[in-house]
């Protein structure tokens, strides 16, 4: 009890001090919308730069030339028992004009299988391949009597990383490119990203963003459900506003499993995809960078800002915080099995800022000054501005980054929609956002 005596004499002197408190989240509030427009300011400017010389760019004559790289897509799918048919589909309708895909899949799961069997009357090809990786047992190798570029490999482990380094060791091509099965890319990803790959020749990684919603929305008239959309909104404000602190890496690490484009090479003397790691492609990628520096060799890693991959939407609440769990796990377990290379990219103390730091002062700003609106130490009407002014600063911010996407990429024909989604901006700082800077604390 003597505790609670103490506390309660204590209480005059917190209330005292909870005014000053909430000034200075008041300050920090200002300081973060600064921060953010500039950084929208400084991606407008580097992707306005970005634009016009894509509008200098032939891909059709580029796509002719003999500096085109052939590339390998690789589709760990050993985990997934649903049909496959709408994926591989997507995968082979791409506009590229060489390149192979490579399907990992697992016999075992009949549904998934037979989908891949029947739609693309699959044959036994016995084909040889060095293993110069360590990576599942490939039982058996098909290929598909309808579409030559099509290779699917039979295996039993279920290891994401020993699937993809399988796919690595079959491949024929000197690009890699991973693709997870959630993901749809546009048809001229491929061409877009092997332009910027080749147009450096330091260049050992090309990374993407993944923005939410299917690679075909604009041009098919669907439209996307509304909580899907604020899915949408939130990873736009992820990427524009984050954007300074991952350039360096070549990755958005707690969004790694996305389209990316590794130097094969390059994959192979880091040792290839680890099955120690949570998130196999930003593993790769770090001990790349460790790599590349230990050998003071002239390299980059790049991350392509256009749209060219999407990651379907969630459906519940409960599965976008899921997602957002489990990226943030792989996030942190990437800079701990890399930590050393982590601390030498320039960017990671920004990144760890937003990724973690700043989402728990936002909660403990809210819980300050609502406290102390309660308790009488200010205003009632302090806490409603502060409230109002934080929603509204994430909605101007929203739809800053959602004018910047359409202006960069016109994605969108739709005025009702983007009207729609102007205003959803401004509701989703309150509901969608608030839980997932919640999920950011607590993950």
């Amino acid at each position: 009890m003597q505790w609670i005596e103490s506390l309660r004499s204590a209480v005059p002197e917190i209330v005292a001090i909870l005014p000053y408190v909430c000034y200075g989240f008041l300050a920090l509030l200002f300081l973060s919308g600064i921060v953010c427009m500039a950084l929208v300011a400084r991606a407008t400017v580097a992707l306005k730069m970005h634009v016009q010389s894509l509008r200098a760019v032939d891909y059709r004559r580029f796509q002719d030339s003999e500096h085109v790289m052939p590339v390998s897509l690789i589709l760990p799918a050993a985990n997934e028992i649903e049909s496959l048919k709408e994926q591989v589909e997507n995968l082979l309708l791409l506009d590229f004009k060489q390149y192979e895909l490579i399907v990992v899949a697992n016999s075992a799961h009949a549904q998934a299988w037979a989908s891949l069997m029947e739609d693309y009357s699959l044959l036994p090809f016995h084909q040889p391949f060095k293993k110069t990786l360590e990576s599942s047992l490939v039982e058996a190798v098909y290929r598909s009597a309808k579409d030559v570029r099509l290779v699917v490999l039979d295996v039993r482990d279920a290891s994401l990383a020993g699937a993809l380094n399988a796919g690595i060791n079959v491949s024929s091509y000197p690009i890699i490119a991973p693709v997870y099965p959630d993901l749809r890319l546009t048809k001229d990803a491929l061409l877009k990203t092997i332009y910027a790959f080749v147009s450096d020749s330091a260049c050992v990684f090309m990374g993407s963003f993944a923005r939410i919603g299917s690679a075909t929305e604009g041009e098919s008239g669907k439209r996307m459900p509304m909580f899907a959309q604020q899915q949408y909104l939130e990873r736009l404000r992820l990427f524009y506003t984050n954007r300074t602190g991952y350039m360096t890496y070549g990755l958005y690490l707690p969004l790694s499993r996305t389209f990316a484009a590794f130097l094969k090479t390059a994959a192979v003397e880091a040792g290839g995809f680890s099955r120690a790691a949570k998130s196999e492609s930003a593993d790769l990628l770090m001990r790349i960078h460790a790599h590349m520096r230990k050998e003071k060799r002239s390299y980059c890693a790049r991350l392509l800002p256009d749209a060219i991959c999407y990651q379907l939407p969630q459906k519940t609440m409960r599965g976008a915080r899921a997602q957002l769990r489990a990226g943030l796990r792989e996030f942190r377990d990437t800079v701990r099995l890399n930590r050393s290379t982590a601390r030498a990219l320039r960017g990671a103390g920004y990144t760890r800022l937003a990724e973690r730091v700043w989402p728990l002062v936002e909660f403990l700003g809210i819980l300050a000054v609502v406290i102390s609106a309660v308790l009488g130490a200010v205003p009632v009407l302090f806490a409603v501005f502060y409230l109002a002014l934080g929603a509204l600063l994430g909605a101007v911010q929203a739809v800053l980054v959602m004018l910047l996407e359409e202006y960069a990429f016109q994605r969108q024909t739709d005025t009702g929609l983007l009207l729609g989604r102007y205003v959803l901006s401004i509701f989703a700082q309150i509901g969608y956002r608030l839980r997932m800077t919640l999920v950011r604390i607590f993950s």
